[in-house]
């Protein structure tokens, strides 16, 4: 008997003041390819991004292989099951490397395959190692696509996989790639849902769910292939601390953002002349340490960078949380508390470097929360989080006077 790998029951979702879903329940079992079927603005791609729990639910609940994911009353866990997923958007950052990213959606099952059989099949095999950045629209989507099916071929287990609009922008002979495909993973075992306006794609699908009349109806059984398993290998997972540091480190954004706001601050202090010597020791200490303080205040970078195709969305869905810089914050408050210090002609004390270095590292993840909480509103652009960031100037005021 195939195992129900997700179940919506009785799900309703608003967006703004319209309630786009209100009663909807689904399931999608192993072996089932479901494709959803609508006029635009039914709430295909709202159902869809419900079913990979990035939507806040009004009522009802998500289920993965029977644990809930998601309810109506806010809580969430994390998925059992490995998620393959495409957006209408890429879910890709420009400055990625395409097999990179590959790589990273297979990881986060624990599996890793080779995939230039996948990437010969979507005549990508010449761009395997170019930036996202470089890539045409149509190669931008292949490898979107691919992101989102490579992990169920990889899997040793049933994997739900979420597609929204693959064949958008695909050539003929792509979509009909995709196709064969389809039946592959339907037939080892794996559970699909579509979102497609597209024929070809709807005639590889084994049940229709019609969005808004809510019936699932069962269509033309494509018949079974014989589809071997590929073989994959174990792999190491990719966290979002060590991809966040990665990009960072590739971009250099924390440069053109946090330090420049650091280097400008001490530039400012500097050009006051020699005025720290009229100080009491708080005084110093704390415009020693104001350079390091407005480093972190900039917040993190990757907030703003992980908007870019819903990069950041892709990650959340997939892996649980969104890419961040991890430890690069302490390294960044160590150099910056040094060239403060030293610049200002201040004493250098063990105590003055671990103290600047903690204050960047702490306060740099705090905005980063700040920032990150406002992405699943409706426009996180309009919510100013820089209005917020004073209130972290009294416990910066409260470790000065500690320290001094």
């Amino acid at each position: 008997m195939a195992k129900a790998l997700l179940n919506l029951t009785d799900v309703r979702i608003r967006r703004g003041m319209n309630t786009v879903l209100d009663g909807c329940s689904l399931s999608v079992e192993s072996g089932e390819a479901v494709v959803l079927t609508g006029a635009n603005g039914a709430g295909k791609s709202t159902l869809l991004e419900a079913a990979a729990g990035l939507l806040p639910l009004e009522n009802g609940q998500i289920e993965h292989e029977n644990i809930v994911v998601r309810d109506h009353e806010g809580r969430t866990k994390s998925s059992p099951l490995a998620l393959g997923l495409t957006l209408q958007k890429n879910g890709m950052m420009g400055s990625e490397v395409l097999v990179e990213h590959l790589q990273c959606a297979m990881s986060m099952n624990g599996r890793t395959m080779d995939c230039s059989p996948f990437l010969k099949a979507f005549n990508l095999t010449h761009r395997a190692n170019d930036l996202v950045a470089h890539l045409s629209q149509g190669q931008a989507r292949k490898v979107a696509v691919l992101a989102g099916l490579l992990p169920a071929f990889a899997s040793e287990h049933p994997t739900l996989v979420l597609l929204d609009e693959p064949d958008a922008g695909l050539d003929e002979a792509s979509v009909e790639t995709l196709g064969g495909w389809l039946n592959e993973l339907r037939t080892m075992g794996h559970g699909l849902l579509i979102a497609t306006h597209d024929e070809r794609i709807m005639a590889h699908a084994t049940h229709h769910f019609e969005v808004g009349q809510e019936k699932k109806t069962t269509g033309i059984i494509p018949e079974g292939i014989n589809a071997e398993r590929r073989q994959s290998k174990s792999a190491k997972r990719t966290s979002s601390g060590a991809f966040g540091v990665r990009m960072h480190l590739r971009t250099l954004m924390w440069l053109n953002a946090n330090a420049i706001a650091g280097l400008l601050t001490l530039g400012i202090l500097l050009s006051f002349g020699d005025f720290m010597g009229n100080l009491n020791q708080m005084q110093r200490l704390g415009f020693a340490l104001a350079p390091v303080l407005a480093v972190a205040l900039c917040g993190e970078p990757l907030v703003v960078a992980t908007r870019e195709e819903r990069s950041g969305d892709w990650w959340r869905a997939v892996w649980g949380r969104a890419p961040h810089a991890s430890w690069l914050p302490l390294m960044i408050g160590l150099v910056f508390t040094l060239l403060s210090v030293t610049a200002l002609g201040e004493a250098l004390n063990a105590t003055t470097v671990v103290a600047g270095t903690l204050l960047c590292f702490s306060v740099w993840h705090a905005v980063g929360w700040m920032q990150r909480s406002t992405q699943r509103l409706a426009r996180p652009q309009a919510v100013f989080v820089g209005l917020l960031t004073p209130v972290l100037i009294l416990p910066f005021s409260l470790l000065v006077s500690l320290l001094s």
